[in-house]
């Protein structure tokens, strides 16, 4: 890994042959191994998204000459914003160059083989307009979209009781292009889409709506072309890396209040879901992510935690109940004999609670968006967007049978 070196002014080394041009104020050893007024371009600053995309900062002091600048490989050079004395460049020229001779001028002392090898990196040229006989150095400012680094979201959660949890965030970074060297890094908790309509990555799962989201309307937001998805941006300070590193970096690990749930979700599920109900206490948002589940120092499995705003509340499933045995039948009848006919549907929800404890149960399931004319033997506490929902209690030992009837064309 190369070191970066303090420098208060520009040090232009003059060599036969070669002229060596430090990396900004804090410069890369790396970054002075040019030839023939060559300068590789390095992160002062980079966020991350979590697709893939980064958005790089490089400002460095340069001599009055023309340079040229490499750009990584995987730069998206028409997304390069280049300023220099503070003015925007109007006019420049981008030409590809091998990925290898990019990663050539930033690692000194070591074979370039064990980098991303094929694809292009770019050099980049323009006309100076520093005037002769002015000042001889002059600050260029890069700013530009690339791909070849992003990072994920992980938990794992400690159960301790059933109001209690240990959540530990972390996240995960994966470098496969990026020379960091004590670079600022951001992690920005949203992706990033340069051409076209982006697909939600996550859907709400039924659970995490069955238990309300804390009890609030929530809608996913629209996306539209080149958009970006932006929830909270975790800064981590100076990163070192190379490509081909994975960092894992804690950005919180406490004890969290908790409420425990059970639920029902009949129109997909066999079982009852053990729910936790986490109240994120910490000082930042939980960005959606896996969340791995551990109680009594074993493993219990993996579920999607949605986004989770400060005092807000998480959802994660972390079993099932195997004391509670659930059931649900439907039989459907068609009616013909009227002007417009229509089937007549009859749906049973069987619940059996085997424990020796009382339980609450959420209960949910859904129906057609043509169904009308309902009937019921317990009426539902909600029914709206297709999802009907009971709350119920059954005793140790006890059954319970929920039956309502709806008509569909």
């Amino acid at each position: 890994m190369v070191r970066k070196l303090a420098m208060g002014v520009l040090a232009v080394i003059l060599v036969i042959g070669a002229v060596a041009v430090a990396h900004g104020p804090t410069a890369s050893a790396g970054s002075q191994k040019v030839g023939g007024m060559l300068y590789a371009s390095l992160p002062d600053e980079a966020a991350l998204y979590l697709n893939d995309i980064v958005f790089v900062r490089d400002t460095v002091v340069l001599p009055a000459e023309n340079v040229r600048i490499l750009l990584p490989p995987g730069t998206f050079v028409n997304t390069l914003v280049l300023t220099e004395n503070g003015q925007r460049v109007h006019t420049y020229r981008v030409t590809p160059q091998a990925s290898e001779v990019y990663y050539s001028q930033v690692v000194f002392g070591s074979s370039t083989g064990s980098y991303a090898s094929g694809g292009s990196s770019y050099v980049l040229t323009w006309e100076s307009e520093v005037p002769a006989g002015g000042d001889q150095t002059r600050e260029a400012k890069l700013e530009y979209l690339m791909s070849g680094a992003s990072w994920t979201p992980t938990y794992d959660m400690q159960i301790v009781d059933d109001q209690t949890v240990k959540l530990a965030f972390f996240a995960e970074i994966h470098n496969s292009a990026l020379m960091l060297d004590g670079t600022t890094v951001y992690l920005l908790a949203g992706r990033v889409d340069l051409s076209q309509q982006m697909n939600q990555v996550s859907q709400v799962t039924m659970n995490q709506y069955a238990v309300g989201y804390a009890d609030e309307t929530v809608s996913l937001p629209a996306l539209g072309v080149g958009t970006v998805t932006l929830q909270h941006i975790y800064p981590l300070g100076p990163i070192d890396a190379e490509p081909g590193d994975t960092i894992y970096a804690n950005l919180a690990d406490t004890a969290l209040q908790a409420r425990r749930l059970y639920a029902w979700n009949a129109s997909q599920d066999q079982q009852v879901n053990v729910i936790y109900k986490v109240t994120n206490g910490t000082e930042i948002p939980l960005a959606e992510g896996i969340v791995r589940t551990y109680q009594n120092g074993l493993f219990m499995g993996s579920d999607f935690i949605e986004t989770t705003p400060v005092g807000s509340e998480g959802s994660v499933t972390v079993g099932n109940l195997p004391d509670m045995r659930v059931r649900r039948t439907e039989s459907e009848e068609y009616h013909g004999e009227v002007a417009k006919a229509y089937y007549q549907h009859s749906a049973a929800l069987e619940i059996h609670n085997f424990g020796q404890e009382d339980l609450s149960l959420i209960v949910l399931d859904t129906w057609s968006d043509n169904a009308w004319q309902f009937e019921y033997s317990m009426e539902p506490q909600r029914q709206q967007d297709n999802l009907l929902r009971w709350e119920v209690t059954l005793a140790a030992g006890d059954s319970l049978t929920i039956t309502y009837q709806f008509r569909t064309y």
